[in-house]
């Protein structure tokens, strides 16, 4: 597999693993009301919780967020539900800490290299010019995606079949997870959210493992 692709892979994995929204739910039954309430007004309108809950869901699968703030959350319901596995997902934290600042650092690295500084600004302006083009009606949005997917082709390679398959899979594991750890966090049921957490704690180390790789690539 090219650099480039391992790259794909694991940023893709990655991505997958925006925190639950149910991360977001423990937050919010942690709370004071107060804290929850506009203006500090205890015992506010219901709907409106709801929206936040329902705005804080999307942007939370949007990317990362392993955080300190959600760390906290997940580590609380390890204690709670899991107590047997709370050290290891301290450690995960810990792992995921160590290698997105050592990563971190290699993408700066890189991103003084002349060749990859021109393409990142080619790759800037044609998607400016791709979304200006489907504003004003002249392209549609498939269009654009096929060209930026024409652009990446020419300039990276193809993706390997069985390396995208691999991807999707991995994605939609994680995407399965995640709704049945929202459902265990809304309904309150404790076997649920114990049956769940273990799963959830795989991710976060399936994901540190392909970190790990990245770095290792980036070291060679």
């Amino acid at each position: 597999m090219k650099r480039w692709q391992k790259h794909l892979l694991a940023t893709a994995l990655v991505t997958g693993l925006a925190i639950p929204a149910g991360v977001y739910a423990a937050d919010i039954q942690a709370r004071p009301a107060a804290t929850l309430i506009p203006g500090g007004e205890v015992g506010g309108d219901h709907e409106h919780h709801e929206h936040h809950f329902e705005h804080y869901k999307h942007k939370w699968r949007c990317g990362l967020h392993l955080n300190a703030h959600r760390q906290m959350y997940l580590t609380l319901l390890a204690e709670k539900y899991t107590p047997d596995r709370v050290d290891e997902w301290k450690a995960a934290f810990a792992e995921r800490e160590r290698l997105m600042t050592q990563l971190k650092a290699s993408r700066e690295q890189n991103g003084k290299d002349a060749d990859k500084q021109t393409l990142r600004a080619e790759w800037k302006a044609l998607k400016e010019k791709l979304h200006e083009q489907v504003k004003n009606g002249q392209i549609t949005r498939e269009q654009m995606k096929q060209q930026l997917k024409e652009w990446r082709v020419k300039n990276f390679g193809e993706h390997d079949a069985k390396d995208a398959e691999a991807m999707r899979t991995v994605r939609e594991q994680f995407k399965q997870t995640h709704e049945a750890f929202d459902a265990a966090i809304q309904s309150g049921d404790a076997a649920k959210i114990k049956e769940v957490l273990p799963k959830l704690l795989d991710e976060v180390k399936t994901v540190n493992q392909h970190l790990a790789k990245k770095l290792e690539e980036t070291k060679n």
